[in-house]
This record gives C-alpha cells, sequence and structure tokens, in this order.
C-alpha cells in the first residue's frame, strides 16, 4: 500500500502529465507488486493530512522492537486537486497492482495553456525520523514538459560520510525515455534509456481473437563505481497488450544481466475484474540455478457496489476491426466463424467473458431485444459511447468499488509463502500480512514477518 506522500507524488505526475510507466526502473513494477510486495512489521499507525492544495503534512509512529517515528512534508507549485482521503480514495489508486500501459501518444495538454503552469512545476519533499538525527529529502524540478530534474539525499551518521545524494536527469518522451543518474556513493555514474515501439495494427483473417493496444519496450541500464572501477549492465524487453474477445490486459517481460548471468522473465494477466495471476522464472547461466515464483491478487467488493456487468457498455469492437470484417464478411460461412462470435448485419459482434466463464453479447446491439428501447440505448451511449472491449474492461475495473484486496506470493526455491490483506476499515485503510518460510535445517514453519499498518488521510 503506498504511504500518502507517495500518492502525493504520483497525483503530482498525473497532473504534470508525467508517465511513470515510460522509466526503465519500472519496466517490471507490475511483477514486483505482485510478488515483491512489502509486509508491515509490527505496529504502525500513518495520520496525514492535506491542509491546503498545495501542501500536506504526515506522522507516522510505529513499534518494532523499539518506538520510533517520523515526521513528513510535501509542498507542490501546482494544486494537487485531484486527490482524496482515505475514506474515499479507491484501493486501486491506494494499492500497488496491475499496471495497463497504453500506447504512445502525444497528449495535447502539452501544447495547450495548461503547459506554462506545468513546465515549470516542481515538488518538494522532506521527512525527520526519530529518535536520531536521521533526514530525507527530495526535489523534483519539471525544467520542460518532457525533462525534469529529481533529486534524492539522505542524511544519517550511520552512513559513508554522513549521508549521501542522488540526482536524475530524466527526459520522458511518448516514444522513449532517457536518464542520466549521479550518485555521491562510490561516485556511481549511470545511464538508462527506454524505447517504445507500438505493434503492427494490420488485422489478419487468422488472427481471431487478436490483440489490441499492443505496447513493445525496449531499454538498457549501465553503470560505472568511479571509485571501486566496477562496471554493471543490464537489458530488459516488456511487452504490454489486451486481448480484442475479452478486454483483458496481460504484461510479458524479460530481464537480462550478462555480467553476473542472469535471466528473469514474467508473466502477468489480469484473468478478471477482481483478480490478477503473476508467474516469475529466473535462471543463472553460470550456476544453472533457477527458481519459480508465482503470485495473484483477489479484490472483494463492497456491499454497496453492484456485481459488474457490461450491460451498461455500448461495446463494439475498433474501427479497424469492422472495416476488416465488413469487406470479408460476405465470403465467410457460418461455419467459419469461431466458438463465441455470432453475426449480425454482416458483422461478427465481439463477445464478453463475464466472470461467471459465459460469453455476453449487449443486448442493445441484437435485434429486436427488449433491452434496446431508445430510451435504454440513449441512456448506455451517454454513459459509455461507441466502448471497444478493452476500454469497456477497464473500465469496469476503474468503476468497481472494491472494499479490499488479497495478495498471495510463493517460491518454490525459497520454500516461503507471503500473504497480505489491505482494505478499508471505517476511514482507515489497513494492511496486515504474514511470511511464513521453512526452517531449512529443521523443516519447521516459522513466522519471519507479521504486522499491521493503519493510515488515515484526510
Amino acid at each position: 500500500m503506498y504511504t500518502y506522500m507517495e500518492y502525493l507524488q504520483k497525483c503530482f505526475y498525473k497532473s504534470t502529465n508525467w508517465n511513470e510507466d515510460n522509466i526503465f526502473s519500472n519496466i517490471t513494477a507490475t511483477s514486483q507488486a505482485l510478488l515483491e510486495f512489502p509486509l508491515p512489521n509490527g505496529i504502525k499507525v500513518d495520520t496525514s493530512s492535506k491542509s491546503t492544495e498545495y501542501s500536506a503534512s504526515s506522522f507516522t509512529l510505529s513499534n518494532f522492537h523499539t518506538i520510533n517515528g517520523s515526521l513528513a512534508y510535501l509542498y507542490s507549485s501546482i494544486p494537487l486537486s485531484n486527490t482524496m482521503g482515505t475514506k474515499e480514495i479507491s484501493l486501486q489508486d491506494a494499492i500497488a497492482g496491475f499496471r495497463i500501459i497504453e500506447p504512445s501518444v502525444r497528449n495535447s495538454i502539452i501544447k495547450s495553456k495548461t503547459a506554462a503552469a506545468t513546465a515549470k512545476s516542481s515538488l518538494l519533499y522532506g521527512r525527520m525520523y526519530f529518535p536520531g538525527s536521521a533526514l530525507e529529502a527530495m526535489i523534483i524540478k519539471r525544467i520542460t514538459p518532457y525533462t525534469q530534474l529529481l533529486i534524492k539525499t539522505i542524511s544519517s551518521p550511520h552512513l559513508d560520510k554522513n549521508g549521501t545524494m542522488i540526482i536524475y536527469l530524466q527526459n520522458n518522451t511518448p516514444k522513449y525515455s532517457r536518464e542520466f543518474i549521479y550518485s555521491t556513493n562510490e561516485s556511481l555514474l549511470g545511464f538508462r534509456c527506454l524505447y517504445n515501439f507500438g505493434a503492427s495494427q494490420n488485422l489478419s483473417q487468422a488472427l481471431i481473437p487478436k490483440f489490441d493496444n499492443s505496447v513493445v519496450s525496449v531499454g538498457t541500464e549501465i553503470w560505472y563505481a568511479a571509485r571501486t572501477m566496477s562496471p554493471g549492465m543490464s537489458t530488459a524487453f516488456r511487452y504490454s497488450t489486451r486481448s480484442t474477445s475479452t478486454g483483458k490486459p496481460l504484461t510479458m517481460t524479460l530481464a537480462i544481466n550478462p555480467i553476473i548471468g542472469h535471466i528473469s522473465s514474467t508473466y502477468t494477466v489480469k484473468t478478471s475484474v477482481a483478480s490478477t495471476f503473476c508467474s516469475k522464472y529466473d535462471f543463472n547461466l553460470y550456476s544453472y540455478a533457477s527458481n519459480l515464483s508465482l503470485g495473484f491478487e483477489l479484490y472483494s467488493y463492497g456491499k454497496s457496489n453492484n456485481f459488474p456487468t457490461f450491460k451498461n457498455h455500448e461495446v463494439n469492437m475498433s474501427s479497424q476491426e469492422n472495416s476488416y470484417l465488413r469487406k470479408h464478411a460476405r465470403n465467410q460461412r457460418p461455419k467459419e466463424v469461431p466458438l463465441g462470435y455470432k453475426h449480425h448485419n454482416g458483422v461478427i459482434i465481439n463477445p464478453i467473458e463475464n466472470q461467471d466463464n459465459v460469453f455476453h453479447i449487449n443486448p442493445t446491439l441484437l435485434p429486436n431485444s427488449p433491452n434496446s428501447s431508445e430510451k435504454f440505448r440513449n441512456k448506455t451511449q451517454i454513459q459509455h459511447k461507441n466502448e471497444t472491449v478493452t476500454a469497456a474492461f477497464q473500465n469496469l475495473v476503474n468503476e468497481s468499488d472494491f472494499s479490499s484486496v488479497l495478495k498471495f506470493s510463493t517460491s518454490l526455491n525459497d520454500r516461503m509463502v507471503k500473504l497480505l490483506w489491505e482494505g478499508r476499515v471505517k476511514d482507515f485503510l489497513v494492511s496486515t500480512g504474514v511470511k511464513v518460510a521453512l526452517n531449512p535445517t529443521t523443516n519447521i514453519p516459522e513466522f519471519n514477518k507479521l504486522g499491521i499498518s493503519f493510515s488515515y488521510a484526510c
């Protein structure tokens, strides 16, 4: 679960049209959210308040071995009016989960009047820990609509030279991103880049069901520690797409570190509106060591939320699919249409697979349907006009009122199981979890981590 300050930082990026998914360090963010999610330790209470549209404060108190806490402040040069407290915020925004990667499109906001306000925007953040004298600070300064300077620093007497600083110069455009990084720790120099390639839009008669909104991303990072003269390098590949028959998105990644010979591949798919499955396979070319990790997240609906269906969504196929099917429908016999597709006026209607594993077709698209009245059709078109299947599925995810989520992760090689429950209790967001692992000597289950966290923000 994001802290309130992390949530405000994401709102700042969204307000200034900054795409976090286009950064190389986030290329495996989806699998990390489902497999490597952090667990709370002990008891932790976090209270936050946004005093104005430009500033917020947060107080944290925890009891893990000893009582400690922190006090944080945040300031933004632009109003963060799109933020909510823990009572109103949706779990999709408060919890790290599946990230839908959109194709690279130049947003018109860059050329609008809003660009003048966001081009020079900045965010300041500071946190003081107690007991002790550790300090943490972060500065985000937008130089141009596509370029920003990010500075992170930590001051602590327990660190070498009493602290460290990392400077990022980031250039983030719709088609690519580049980062120049410098860290005072060992005089570390780094360069990261990520390039996006759109998938071909040509339709093939043999590819039914097909995939739409596909994005192929390829990136690499190079590091060099000047003090120890140690190099570092890795490269990664990401493929994100959505099925045109069900609208369900999936993401596949492949990361390679040629220096240490490590290869990691992940496959993540949103199996329904309320569930996601992820698998990860690690392999080392030098030692032949391997590991398989599995994880999933399952959302629960609130009492006031109706079971999501497509009855209020006028689902159509994309314009390119419709033009292709109109051109070739006359030459197709009904027996050549794959299972789950039906003809209507010479056009194949795309079905939707709901959570009950039954294909449903929008009744407004069928002739002589009792639900195809003019009043119902007008209401539907106002709510969701000319939606494709992928857009309808994404809108169902965004509109669902979830009350909690259960995350599960396991690793065969490490022989451990992690469980995390996150949800809303009254006006609080609660996160509790446990990690159970087998003792390598006695093979007895041991509780390595156990804790609960309460968060409140207004």
